[in-house]
């Protein structure tokens, strides 16, 4: 039986890969080191949850879902292009994740954009974090 992370970090990258941005992108481990010769490149982690027990087998999760973006662009509208890929990111994985995963919820917690100078152009990064919420039961 598949964990329920794996499961939802599966369903995340589906969801990402239908779109001709992550389809083109090459998928990275969430530790991997970004030059301007692995970039385009995303990933997808699950790197911390929180759990309530609701009773003897019944549990809460509050799972931490991280998405990073990298890309190279002009200086003048990197910080712009990113933010249209973000907006795609949360559209996908909100809408995505609640119709194909039965979760409770996917809210956006924080989205942090960085930016650092390489040859002529900008590599820049957009990481998103959503709070998935869902309920388990233990067999």
């Amino acid at each position: 039986m598949t964990h329920y992370r794996s499961a939802l970090r599966t369903e995340a990258k589906a969801i990402l890969k239908t779109n001709a941005l992550f389809a083109g992108a090459k998928q990275v481990l969430s530790s991997a080191k970004v030059d301007t010769d692995s970039v385009p490149c995303w990933s997808v982690s699950t790197p911390s949850e929180d759990r309530e027990e609701l009773n003897r087998d019944h549990f809460r999760t509050d799972t931490n879902l991280v998405v990073a973006l990298s890309i190279k662009d002009d200086a003048a509208s990197i910080e712009d292009v990113l933010d249209d890929h973000s907006e795609t990111i949360e559209t996908l994985l909100i809408e995505g994740l609640k119709s194909n995963t039965g979760v409770q919820s996917v809210l956006l917690r924080r989205t942090e954009i960085k930016t650092g100078p390489e040859a002529k152009q900008i590599i820049g990064s957009v990481m998103i974090l959503f709070e998935v919420t869902g309920f388990i039961q233990d067999v």
